[in-house]
This record gives C-alpha cells, sequence and structure tokens, in this order.
C-alpha cells in the first residue's frame, strides 16, 4: 500500500492504553474448563492500536499514555521494540489488562476489560505539561478512545485546542461527553452508529444525526460513520456518501477494525490537510478497506496490505448528497 511519507510524525493520544492479551480457542465452551491452542500479547487500546498500524504502514507514530504497575511496563517495552516514540506518564494506579477470547469454532470474538486506574491531579498536570510541548512537533493528533476515571472530556478539548493554536489537524475517535472536544474544533469526528445515536438524543437516521451534528458544530469538517456489516457513511457540510464493503469470508476478530479506520484516516490528513470532497471519500474507502482486512488476523489493526488491496477494489461508493 503506497504512503507518502510526511515529514512530521503523527501522534495517537491514547490515556486509557491497555496491555492486551488473545488467547484462541477450538471451540470455547463457556461454564467448563477451556484450554487455549495460542496465546500472544500487544499494547492494547484505541490509541496505540493507530499506532500499530502506523508502525506496521512504516512511519513514524507517538503515542502519550499512561503506565503503571507490570503492564504499564510491558507497554513501555512493546512501544520500544515497535519502534513507536513513547511520551508516557508513570502513575500510581496500574494499567488495566483487556483479554481478547477467540472462539473459531463460531467465528466469534470476546473481548474482556479490566477496570482503569484512576489519574490524579498531579499526573494529569504531567501529561497536560508534556503534551504542550509535544502537540506542535507532529503531523495529526488523534485522540482514542475513552478516558480512565478522574479524567473528563474537557482534557481532549484542551488538547484539541493546543492543536489548534499549532495548525495541527484533530482526528477524535471517542463518544461520551464529546461536545466541549468539537467546540474546539476537529478535522474529522470518527464513530460508530451506535454512538452517533446517543450523541444525538436517539436520532436512529445515520444521515440525520450526521447532518445535524455537522450543523450544530461549525468547527467539525469531517463525520465518518461506520455499523459493521451495514455500510457506512462519510459526510461533510457539503455531501454525504455511502460505503459498502464486500462480505468478508470467514472474521478471525474484529477487535481494532474501528482503530484501524481511524489510523489511514489519520495519515491521510497528515498527507493532505485540506483533504476535499474529491479526494476524502477515496481515503474513507481504503480505510474501510484496512479495517475490513485487519478483521482476517487475531491481532488487533493488523492487516495485509494485499488483502485490503483486494478488499478496496471491491468496495463500492455512492454520494447521496
Amino acid at each position: 500500500m503506497k504512503v507518502n511519507l510526511e515529514p512530521r510524525p503523527a501522534l495517537a493520544v491514547s490515556l486509557n492504553s491497555a496491555w492486551q492479551k488473545t488467547l484462541s480457542f477450538n471451540n470455547l465452551k463457556l461454564g467448563d474448563v477451556n484450554r487455549a491452542f495460542e496465546s500472544h500479547e500487544t499494547g492494547g487500546g484505541k490509541g496505540t492500536n493507530v499506532a500499530r498500524v502506523f508502525r506496521l504502514l512504516g512511519c513514524p507514530v507517538s503515542v502519550a499514555a499512561f503506565v503503571g504497575g507490570f503492564p504499564g511496563e510491558s507497554l513501555r517495552r512493546d512501544f520500544e521494540k515497535t519502534g513507536v516514540r513513547p511520551l508516557l506518564v508513570n502513575c500510581r494506579g496500574v494499567t488495566r489488562c483487556v483479554y481478547t477470547v477467540i472462539n473459531h469454532a463460531r467465528g466469534e470474538a470476546t473481548e474482556l476489560i479490566e477496570p482503569s486506574a484512576p489519574i490524579s491531579e498531579e499526573e494529569l498536570s504531567q501529561m497536560r505539561t508534556l503534551l504542550l510541548e509535544e502537540v506542535p512537533r507532529h503531523g495529526i493528533v488523534a485522540l482514542c478512545g475513552s478516558l480512565p476515571p478522574c479524567v473528563t472530556s474537557s482534557f481532549y478539548a484542551e488538547i484539541a485546542a493546543m492543536a489548534k493554536r499549532s495548525g495541527v489537524p484533530v482526528v477524535l475517535d471517542a463518544a461520551k461527553d464529546i461536545g466541549c472536544v468539537l467546540e474546539e474544533g476537529v478535522t474529522l469526528l470518527k464513530i460508530n452508529a451506535e454512538e452517533l445515536s446517543q450523541v444525538t438524543d436517539g436520532e436512529h437516521d445515520a444521515i440525520k444525526a450526521g447532518m445535524a451534528l455537522l450543523a450544530r458544530f461549525k468547527g467539525l469538517s469531517w463525520l465518518a460513520v461506520t455499523d459493521g456489516g451495514m455500510g457506512a457513511h462519510l459526510m461533510s457540510k457539503n455531501g454525504v456518501w455511502r460505503f459498502k464493503t464486500p462480505r468478508l469470508e470467514k472474521i478471525v476478530s474484529p477487535i481494532g477494525g474501528g482503530d484501524c479506520a481511524t489510523a489511514i484516516m489519520a495519515r491521510r490528513l497528515a498527507e493532505d490537510p485540506l483533504a476535499d470532497d474529491m479526494s476524502m471519500p477515496g481515503y474513507f474507502a481504503e480505510a474501510l478497506a484496512c479495517a475490513s482486512a485487519s478483521c482476517l488476523t487475531d491481532t488487533p489493526s493488523v492487516f495485509e496490505p494485499s488483502a485490503a488491496q483486494d478488499i478496496l477494489r471491491r468496495t463500492a461508493i455512492e454520494r447521496l448528497i
């Protein structure tokens, strides 16, 4: 997959990162003793998954994260091993673990998530100071996922404001209490259909909900909405596009697919911050193809570029408005 190199790296803000453990079973039976035939561990959480895609494509990326305890040290070593530039704040709480359980007989993947440790005011202040210095050095900022206890969405809004002052595009992949972030200005909001309905007070028509959101927040340029096998939509104030990817024969694990899409969109916006109606639909089709390809592997956000290219060739794009 061809990627134009960008002088400045991407920054994935991953304040609720995790250490990911994946267990594969031939036929998982609940309420019984199950022995995995394979297991592996890697960094987890949305921002870490986004960074994994950048490294897969050979692109520079930094990750801002809190780390604590043995899982936090494992995450730190994983960043160093994979070439991710770590922007880490040590915290007293232990980094959570996330367990992905794959049942190959049924083609199902279940995710078990430990509770996150709270972040202190001192630790949050250290992260704020770090980001004030680092945000202007990057070509794109991706705000990824939920926030740990004691950190509110206003902190994401602070980071968005930092990026705005430095002319750095912002991608937001979060849904809870994001109004204050969108007020600061977001280049792209990536969200799924269920989350969009929640953000827009229960509106289930994705196009109506999306256009209402774009009208409400003048600083929001693009909205990308995924809906699993039901397709996806890309919206701006000037248009709406519908996308349909081909049906996958065998899904191994969908975990990290959305993060993969976020990473590809962030990469393209880093290269082309003024992307318009001519280029953005193609970028989103590429992002969806890579996300679909990642569902064919057991590691979050990892995909074979050749598989993504094949899916992209068979992805349908229709302009609705």
